[in-house]
């Protein structure tokens, strides 16, 4: 097991109607926990949050609080909304006892100034007062928005829960930026295709999509960067690399991971289902994804990850 902290972007599992089914979320973690995952991210990207309902938002949270051992780290993404059901969200994970709480920017009328997003961050983490706040930036989704390292500086003085920050961006610049602002926020990670230079720059935890399925794998790229073996670090970590160039979005992420775990059905429309040449792509893809993780070895035995301080 290395010493990284690697999370899951946990994906929305549905029925064969297409109907969400959170019945299935103790076999995915089952399988994560196996992987040496050490803990889940619910209703982000991967988890299709702008197609769920609230309510389906709020019983998949419950499920996975409900199916969680002990020691096993739970966040929470209740952006996308009006803020007072955002709101809501953010006050239903507290009850449940989550772990951390996050939301991405508002990006359907963003918000005009520096000041105006950080006082509607602040009044998302008051909703879940007591429980750790993460500041979720994914400009690909999002479009622009401020800095994060200028939002997280400004935010500080408050939002005193302020605790982490998923950073879903290739800019590592501002990354270095993030850690001079906050040198003890804890940066979550969320570009897998570029750990390798995540690693160089510092970064010790990640939430991902592909660690549902490649978690022993990139447990592997840790190990070979910590020995000093930074090329075959680099090499391990080549599949991740080819994923990133063949995937043509969350659904067909979904699909390939689906290929590497339980089958919790294609993703919802507009990113699902799967096309004939992605599913072509897909077929190319797993039988080398699946002898990298057979060299990596045998999947790590599942430990209690750290949370966030």
């Amino acid at each position: 097991m290395s010493r990284f902290a690697f999370w899951a972007a946990a994906l929305a599992p549905y029925d064969g109607s297409g109907r969400l089914d959170p019945a299935r979320v103790p076999e995915q973690l089952a399988h994560l926990r196996a992987a040496g995952v050490r803990g889940a991210f619910v209703n982000g990207t991967s988890g299709e949050f702008p197609y769920l309902t609230v309510e389906e938002r709020m019983s998949l949270l419950e499920a996975w609080v409900a199916a969680r051992p002990e020691g096993f780290g739970l966040g929470v993404q209740v952006g996308g909304l009006p803020l007072a059901t955002t709101r809501e969200l953010a006050a239903h994970a507290k009850g449940l006892g989550v772990d951390l709480v996050a939301t991405v920017a508002p990006y359907y009328g963003q918000a005009s100034t520096l000041a105006h997003l950080v006082r509607w961050l602040a009044e998302v983490a008051e909703a879940a007062d007591g429980v750790p706040f993460c500041y979720y930036q994914i400009p690909s989704m999002t479009g622009p928005v401020p800095r994060p390292s200028a939002v997280i500086a400004a935010a500080s003085a408050e939002i005193p829960t302020l605790a982490a920050l998923k950073y879903t961006d290739e800019d590592l610049m501002e990354l270095e930026a993030i850690r001079l602002a906050r040198p003890d926020l804890r940066v979550y990670f969320g570009r897998d295709e570029l750990l390798p230079a995540a690693l160089a720059a510092g970064s010790d935890a990640a939430i991902g999509s592909l660690y549902n399925g490649l978690a022993p794998l990139a447990h592997a790229v840790v190990d070979a960067f910590d020995r000093g073996e930074t090329a075959r670090a680099h090499d391990l970590h080549r599949p991740f690399r080819d994923i990133a160039r063949a995937a043509t979005g969350p659904g067909f992420v979904k699909e390939l991971m689906n290929r590497l775990g339980p089958d919790i059905g294609p993703a919802r429309t507009p990113w699902g289902p799967a096309t004939d040449a992605d599913r072509a792509s897909i077929d190319r893809l797993v039988p080398p994804l699946r002898d990298a993780l057979a060299a990596a070895g045998d999947a790590p035995s599942a430990v209690p990850g750290t949370v966030v301080a």
